[in-house]
């Protein structure tokens, strides 16, 4: 030991400075270890709110609900005309097998379709929202990417507004694309997945040309647009090694055929093997997670004149054009 060593250690040794750090660090343990106590308390008691109570909604709740059901049942109505694939997906999924319906503090729908319904969803859908008179309601856009490459779009939203012109958003339906594996051993190619999302966005960005955009992703991760079997997360949604939905590669036989399961008072396709499906995305899907994710839409509807009305008035004239549906 060092004579600087030495004397150090003696001036901590007198100080009482070693002792010091000790009680402070004790200290911290034991507020650390009441913490946990109090988390632990605080998701027992959610799980009991959630999962043993049956909770009314608020007017504004019921009536936000009732409106996203009919922007599903919207996207279902097109699907089945076109006889085209989709399931949802998700907490919408997780909320259909564990809450009969919505999460409770969850105020947004996923859902998605294989890549070739994906694209021709997208060149039907501006001619559909035109045919059933929704041109001043229903719109779509890209999600923007802007924290990957500045411009960048993604997957596409379904919002409707009370008036498109000078209204607002008062639900939304994401809608994500995934694609076949050509074949998938079980390695890890989460890195290699992420530089290809990212030369992705620059590319699009860069050409604008979507197809020779998704070519490259297909060529760069051994993908295809033929049935395989194996299925996995297009790089425009939300999943990836690092971010909040784990990269997953699904066995295609466990997820299709699709089987269509209660979601509210409607039924919507799914996965085909939901304890398969549910345990890869949240492990024990049957409890409430220490940490909730929140969106802001609710929070933001509040602050609306009239809104409960507004929504209900929609909710009605959306039902009709879905229950006349051709």
């Amino acid at each position: 030991m060092g004579i600087k060593q030495k004397i150090g250690n003696k001036i901590l040794n007198s100080s009482g400075s070693i002792q010091h750090y000790k009680y402070e660090i004790n200290k911290l343990s034991k507020k650390v270890e009441r913490l946990e106590k109090e988390n632990k308390s605080t998701n027992r008691l959610l799980n009991t709110l959630f999962l043993d109570y049956e909770l009314t909604p608020s007017p504004l709740l019921k009536n936000f609900r009732d409106l996203s059901l009919e922007l599903l049942r919207f996207m279902d109505n097109i699907c089945i005309k076109y006889e085209f694939e989709w399931w949802i997906r998700g907490g919408t999924f997780l909320g259909a097998i564990r809450h009969d319906g919505f999460i409770p503090w969850d105020d947004d729908m996923d859902s998605g379709m294989m890549r070739d319904y994906y694209d021709k969803f997208i060149d039907v859908l501006p001619e559909e929202i035109e045919r059933n008179n929704l041109q001043d309601n229903i719109t779509f856009e890209f999600r923007q990417r802007n924290a990957f490459v500045q411009g960048a779009t993604s997957f596409l939203q379904l919002i409707y507004y009370d008036d498109l012109k000078n209204g607002t958003d008062l639900t939304a339906l994401d809608i994500f694309p995934f694609d076949y594996m050509k074949d998938y051993n079980g390695e890890d190619f989460g890195q290699l997945y992420e530089d290809v999302r990212l030369q992705y966005y620059h590319d699009l960005v860069d050409t604008g040309d979507y197809e020779a955009s998704i070519a490259k992703v297909y060529e760069s991760l051994n993908l295809t647009r033929e049935k395989t079997n194996f299925i996995l997360n297009g790089v425009e949604g939300s999943a990836g090694p690092n971010r909040i939905n784990k990269l997953q590669v699904f066995n295609t036989d466990d997820i299709q055929p699709f089987k269509r399961v209660k979601f509210c008072k409607y039924e919507f396709p799914g996965p085909k093997d939901k304890d398969y499906y549910l345990k890869n995305y949240y492990g024990d899907y049957w409890k409430v997670p220490s940490v909730l994710t929140f969106h802001p839409r609710m929070g933001r509807l509040r602050k609306y004149q009239d809104i409960v009305e507004i929504l209900e008035n929609e909710t009605i004239k959306f039902k009709e054009i879905n229950d006349n549906f051709e």
